[in-house]
């Protein structure tokens, strides 16, 4: 391990000053030792919460709104049940409206019904099409709502199929492909450490898999992308239970686990053990973003994924990785993926950068120990201060800690992102110094990913 005292000021894009700065990030250097708004997930052309509802019942029948004050047949009525006929029209403000067999459905404030070939929209309340109808819902909660497909198959929330033979709406999904179809990922690849071969940029490339045990693939799951360090691997993080965790209870049910491998001197790295000397992420040519890229899009194929709670963290170089990922990737952004939010250990901006600036909004978390003499402390926060201004937040420098770690939440950030920086007394490590004999950092960072 290089002296730590040499690499302080070595904070480059190079491979070889990178190696030179990083040498000491290893996961052995280890010392002894708030919410924001929730964002939304519904199938069908979904919506920021309510209910979205594909598929036909037995009966052809459903149910909607109550009725306050009689019934409009083919029209409207300002708080009562508006239904329409073959070709008929439904609207209805405060009740509930249903469209007959090529009608159109709107209510506001209570529930759209929409028959055989139908649009049901309904705002504030729920939205049911029929078998080849489109149901949108808006309104209601950000999250839970519930989305429910014909024949008994649902999935994104507590499911409860039709007893007819519909299918969920076809709208804007955040759901992966690998929804209710078996994984061709052989079973025997994951959970076990074993690394995945892949093709990414043309090279062949690897990661390693873990998947939840009671895995139910009609049950989108989250997805975590764990960057590892310099002279580290994609085997030292499953060890590691990808910076500690799928060690949660509640990440290791809810949560796909996946760790890529780096590469040195232009090429993947390739070795077995515990670790490899010079293995990190230089991505100048974006090879790295390829190869996230590569893993995914063969995540997304294989298991149900949300594709709106995916996230990425890392340490050091790996948070350098961090910081590129949510830059080329954001949620909002022009790829095929992105990621809900990032956690970065210790990490600085420039190792991996590739010349990427940061444009759009990502829930940002970091950590950074005050003792650092790796990659600097300052580096840190101004990593998180680029995103407390895209993020729309109203910056304060965060508080230094003088003894037990110390988490600033920015203030005034956009709903639904959130910018964390939480300060502990420590050298330059992924395990800060335990409190209480407990580590505490895996709790932070999963208290931060699960809000959304």
């Amino acid at each position: 391990m290089d002296n730590p005292m040499k690499r302080a000021h070595l904070v480059m894009i190079m491979p070889l000053a990178i190696a030179s700065a990083l040498g000491g990030c290893s996961a052995t250097e280890t010392s002894p030792g708030q919410p924001g708004v929730a964002g939304s997930t519904t199938t069908g052309s979904g919506g920021a919460g309510g209910a979205a509802v594909g598929g036909a019942t037995a009966s052809g029948t459903a149910t909607g709104g109550a009725t306050a004050s009689g019934t409009a047949m083919g029209g409207a009525t300002a708080s009562g049940t508006a239904m329409g006929g073959t070709t008929a029209r439904a609207t209805a403000t405060g009740g509930a409206a249903m469209g007959g067999t090529t009608a159109r459905a709107t209510a506001t404030g209570g529930a759209a019904m929409g028959g055989t070939t139908a649009r049901a929209t309904a705002t504030g309340g729920a939205a049911m099409g029929g078998t080849t109808a489109r149901a949108t819902a808006t309104g209601g909660a950000a999250t839970g709502g519930a989305a429910m497909g014909g024949a008994g198959s649902a999935i994104g929330g507590a499911a409860t199929g039709g007893s007819g033979t519909g299918s969920p709406g076809t709208g804007t999904s955040s759901l992966s492909a690998g929804c209710g179809k078996a994984p061709t990922i052989a079973s025997s690849t994951y959970n076990n450490g074993n690394p995945i071969s892949i093709t990414a940029a043309n090279r062949q490339r690897r990661y390693i898999l873990s998947v939840p045990a009671n895995y139910d693939n009609t049950k989108p799951y989250k997805l975590v992308i764990a960057w590892h360090q310099l002279d580290g691997n994609d085997k030292q993080m499953y060890q590691q239970n990808y910076y500690w965790l799928k060690d949660i209870a509640d990440a290791a049910s809810s949560t796909i686990f996946v760790a890529p491998n780096g590469e040195k001197n232009g090429t993947p790295c390739t070795g077995t053990g515990n670790g490899e000397s010079g293995c990190g992420w230089p991505d100048s040519s974006g090879s790295n973003v390829a190869l996230g890229d590569a893993v995914v899009a063969q995540i997304e194929e294989n298991f149900c994924i949300d594709k709106n709670k995916i996230f990425a963290n890392g340490w050091s170089y790996g948070g350098s990785m961090t910081f590129r990922t949510a830059c080329s990737r954001p949620l909002d952004g022009t790829g095929t993926w992105g990621v809900r939010a990032v956690a970065i250990y210790n990490g600085a901006e420039q190792l991996s950068s590739g010349g990427c600036k940061p444009s759009k909004a990502v829930a940002f978390y970091a950590s950074h120990g005050t003792n650092d003499t790796v990659l600097s402390y300052d580096g840190g926060i101004s990593m998180a201060q680029t995103y407390g201004k895209l993020n729309g937040c109203t910056w304060v420098t965060p508080t230094k800690a003088t003894g037990n770690h110390v988490c600033t939440s920015q203030t005034g950030c956009a709903a639904g992102y959130p910018d964390e920086f939480c300060s502990y007394v420590g050298p330059h490590t992924p395990d800060p110094p335990r409190e209480g004999g407990q580590r505490w950092q895996p709790q932070e960072v999963w208290k931060f990913f699960s809000q959304f």
